[in-house]
């Protein structure tokens, strides 16, 4: 596949009351993909080969993003994972595969302990957990973007954050990766991402009894090189069964700087825990 990638073609598309911006592509069995704090996060990953040839792949603008619809905002982590439910039912899905990255992973973890018999499988890379990273960058980031977003930078409060979490050559990188304009349209829902979405994580209240429920087969997708690395082993000693890969020499934006190798992976999990027929 050709990089930079184009921007995959979506339908604004009446779901459960909202309008949401809706992918949907291929055949075979449906694997549904959430993405985390920006727009263009599974651009590359979703349009790979390794998915694209084989499954029918599904992702959505969470509201607020995009040209999604804002109606309803702030949405808890379960409202969220409510969203994701209905476009499964619009769709016509009752099981999938789903995959998320970051705040994708987050939504995910919830949405498969309140609609456990819609997840046949679960790729989580990196998710936000209600735990303090080890890693001093990403507090740092955290708090440096909160000040920047403040005072009205809010360009400034984006690269901050993903100079820290995906590493200081990440816009070189997604420059040669993601569509055009990626930059433009994250600034463009940073109103969404500080106002909305930081704070619903700060308020979720997941735990590891929560985990210890789901019995689905889950791939744990973590970076080598990830300021939030830490996250790997928690999940991992929170879903014990859980598949652990490590991807070497990547940061936390695994499925923008390292979509065909997430893809194979993904393509590769999914593949051994094929759907009922």
């Amino acid at each position: 596949m050709a990089y930079p990638v184009e921007r995959p073609v979506m339908e604004l598309t009446a779901v459960d009351g909202v309008e949401l911006d809706l992918y949907d592509r291929g055949s075979g069995e449906p694997v549904v993909f959430v993405h985390g704090g920006s727009t263009d996060e599974c651009a590359a990953v979703i349009q790979e080969p390794a998915l694209a040839e084989r499954f029918r792949v599904i992702h959505y603008q969470r509201r607020g993003w995009g040209r999604s619809s804002h109606d309803g905002l702030p949405l808890s982590i379960d409202e969220q994972a409510a969203d994701c439910r209905a476009v499964m039912r619009h769709l016509g899905i009752d099981r999938a595969h789903l995959a998320g990255l970051s705040y994708g992973a987050t939504i995910l973890l919830q949405f498969a302990v309140d609609h456990p018999d819609a997840v046949h499988t679960l790729a989580l890379a990196e998710p936000g957990l209600p735990v303090e990273p080890e890693d001093p960058r990403v507090g740092t980031a955290v708090e440096e973007a909160g000040q920047l977003y403040a005072a009205g930078d809010k360009a400034g409060a984006i690269r901050t954050a993903f100079m820290a979490i995906c590493g200081p050559s990440f816009d070189a990188t997604f420059d040669r990766i993601l569509p055009a304009g990626w930059l433009e349209r994250w600034v463009a829902a940073a109103d969404t991402l500080f106002q909305h979405d930081v704070p619903a994580l700060g308020s979720w209240g997941f735990t590891p009894d929560d985990a210890a429920t789901i019995d689905a087969p889950v791939l744990n997708l973590a970076g080598a090189d990830s300021a939030f690395k830490d996250v790997h082993p928690i999940l991992q000693s929170w879903i014990p069964h859980a598949e652990p890969v490590v991807m070497p020499d990547t940061e936390h934006c695994i499925f923008e700087v390292e979509p065909r190798a997430a893809a194979e992976h993904l393509a590769s999990f999914f593949s051994r825990h094929p759907l009922e027929r």
